[in-house]
This record gives structure tokens, sequence and C-alpha cells, in this order.
């Protein structure tokens, strides 16, 4: 019985080891985030949509590397990046867009996450996401 118990404890000791161990060959998902923000506005005159995406703590290899635009749940564009501007910066699309029509934004980091923001055209800018 005493040496199911050691063996056990033994057992559970090294399974932690191995978690943790994992976890530090793991770092990526450690350093990198998701935008923190996407807003979005739509102007219905030049029929441009405005993107602004924040992202802090980007670097060489961190960064908003793609954008991807639905208009009514149908892909319509997507636009892959090399590096991004600055923590908060602002890209401009031409959509053809009328009143009523739904536009969704998915702004994709490139080591891990994304972030989603939705306006529907004539209803104003979008809201701070919570």
């Amino acid at each position: 019985m005493a040496k199911k118990v050691k063996r056990a404890g033994f057992l559970s000791l090294v399974g932690i080891f191995a978690v943790f161990a994992l976890a530090s060959l793991c770092p990526t998902a450690v350093n990198a985030h998701a935008p923190q923000k996407v807003l979005l506005a739509y102007d219905g005159a030049t029929k441009t949509l405005s993107v602004t995406v924040t992202h802090t703590r980007f670097s060489e290899g961190h960064y908003i590397n793609k954008v991807e635009i639905k208009k009514d749940g149908k892909v319509i564009a997507v636009q892959e990046y090399k590096s991004q501007p600055s923590e908060t910066f602002t890209y401009t699309y031409k959509i053809d867009a009328v009143s009523g029509d739904t536009l969704e934004v998915k702004a994709s980091c490139s080591r891990f996450g994304s972030t989603s923001e939705t306006i529907t055209v004539g209803k104003g800018p979008s809201k701070t996401p919570t």
C-alpha cells in the first residue's frame, strides 16, 4: 500500500513538471494578444469604411496581419499586412453599401487572436467593445 501511495505521488509530480515544461516551451501565446479595440465608421457619401484598430505592444513579428470584411455575412475583402504603423491606426476601404447593410470587420494578430466589430450602415459609428 505504501508503494502505491509513493508511486501516485511521484506520478503526480512528474505530471505537474510536464505541464510547466510544456508551458515554458510555448511562450508565444503569453507574449501575444488579440487587438484591444476595433472601431468602425462608414461614410455613405464617399462609400468608405474606416477601421480603427488598437493593438499595443506590437513588434516586428507581432502585429495586425489581416483584416477581413464581411457585408451581410459574406466575405467581400481580405487585406493582409506585413506590419502595423502604430499602436492605434486607421485603414480605409472602398465598400459599396446602403443603409441597413451590416458590415463586420475582423482584425487578426500575426501571433494570437482576433477582434471583431460590426456596424449597420446608416446607424452611426461602432461603439467601444466591452
